[in-house]
């Protein structure tokens, strides 16, 4: 029989990872392309809780014993195909993900993934990983740390990759990714030397818990349409910042505002405009880094908030911006240029501003530098103007 410790904490689990697969279902219309990565490892994750079940039963009829032998080798199997959908999660959270490097990662991954299913079951002839006895009796085979150390290998170098990509992902979310792969880990270990619950299941549900919060916590903080921060996280962090700020610790701020952008909605429609300002984001992530607090403010504007508070480290930022602008220009096929004009400001204590006060700074920045804009685009306008004029006259 199965034993009654065993069966509550695996049922406690499983009904913890349905009420995530439920909740993430009810979002279905807006899931993201990561979620939908994450709510395959809950599937896969409840699958596995299931056939481990199964495969704990002991005297059962003869009938129902290869029901148990397959509970066995699928939550064996499934527990290994955890690894590489999870690689795939990892992947679109970072921006500017090195391509190359992901590529060989995932190649040499599903290599493993592919070695570990085939000695696993392989044991059906050989009895290395697992066997049954003639009682019926569960025993491990000798060779039952091979496929638990290749899953082990698999998730330290999945570890690897998310260290060296760190400056690609938002510092919050890099800790809760780092943290997945880590509980599992453990659970792992005490696996392979300790019999009679999943470990390895139980750690990818709680680390699975942590993720699916995150999650929560970022839809309610982040922007639909352009994924970054919405205008209510904005407010919030820059009101820490500003309470929290000094002489020895300030920070900076840039306020962006796209320039022509309704003459885009009217002559290529709100689909493009929409394109317009998810480009926008993109390229912002791409020119900051993972500590950089970047917000849509409202419309088409954006709001970055800098860990800098130095004037020389803001305009180096405002630089990287425009040179991601000119790239993206020049590099993507789309039916309109990306153009804006900044305002930008180093927070200093001293004046006691206040966030309404501030942002208007950063409003009347912006908009000085938007009626440059318009100005330098009027009088190349007029002189074009006179240029065809002078060009017909001379033709007369």
């Amino acid at each position: 029989m199965i034993s009654i410790t065993y069966l509550c904490v695996c049922v406690y689990c499983m009904l913890q990872i349905a009420f995530m697969i439920y909740m993430d279902n009810r979002r279905r219309k807006i899931r993201s392309v990561q979620e939908y990565y994450f709510l395959i490892l809950l599937i896969i994750l409840l699958i596995s809780f299931i056939a481990d079940v199964v495969g704990s039963f002991r005297d059962v009829p003869e009938w129902a014993f290869l029901f148990v032998v397959l509970g066995i080798y699928i939550e064996i199997i499934l527990n290994t195909v955890l690894i590489p959908i999870y690689f795939l999660y990892i992947c679109v959270q970072i921006n500017g993900l090195d391509q190359h490097l992901k590529k060989v990662l995932f190649r040499i991954i599903l290599c493993l993934t592919a070695l570990c299913a085939a000695i696993v079951a392989s044991t059906a002839f050989n009895h290395l990983i697992f066997y049954f006895d003639k009682f019926g009796k569960y025993h491990r085979g000798r060779l039952i740390w091979l496929p638990m150390s290749l899953q082990f290998l698999m998730m330290m170098a999945i570890e690897g990759f998310i260290i060296i990509e760190r400056k690609k992902i938002e510092e919050s979310y890099f800790r809760s990714l780092l943290f997945f792969l880590m509980i599992p880990m453990i659970g792992w270990v005490l696996q392979l030397f300790i019999f009679g619950l999943p470990f390895s299941l139980i750690s990818a549900a709680f680390a699975a818990q942590v993720v699916f919060t995150n999650i929560q916590n970022r839809s309610m903080d982040t922007d639909y349409l352009t994924g970054v921060f919405n205008r209510q996280s904005l407010d919030n962090y820059m009101q820490h910042k500003i309470s929290t700020a000094s002489k020895e610790r300030s920070f900076s701020a840039i306020l962006l505002d796209l320039d022509n952008f309704k003459s885009i909605n009217d002559a290529f429609g709100h689909v493009e405009g929409d394109r317009a300002l998810i480009d926008t984001a993109g390229l912002l992530k791409n020119a900051l880094t993972s500590k950089d607090f970047i917000a849509r403010y409202g419309g088409d504007e954006f709001c970055i908030i800098l860990e800098e508070g130095d004037r020389y480290s803001l305009e180096k930022a405002i630089s990287r911006i425009n040179s991601c602008r000119l790239a993206f220009n020049e590099n993507r096929q789309r039916s309109y240029q990306i153009s804006f004009s900044i305002g930008s400001a180093v927070f200093d204590p001293d004046n006691r501003d206040t966030l309404e006060l501030f942002l208007r700074k950063l409003d009347q920045k912006m908009y000085e530098e938007k009626r440059t804009h318009k100005n330098k685009m009027a009088e190349a306008e007029i002189g074009g103007q006179i240029k065809i004029t002078g060009l017909t006259g001379n033709r007369n």
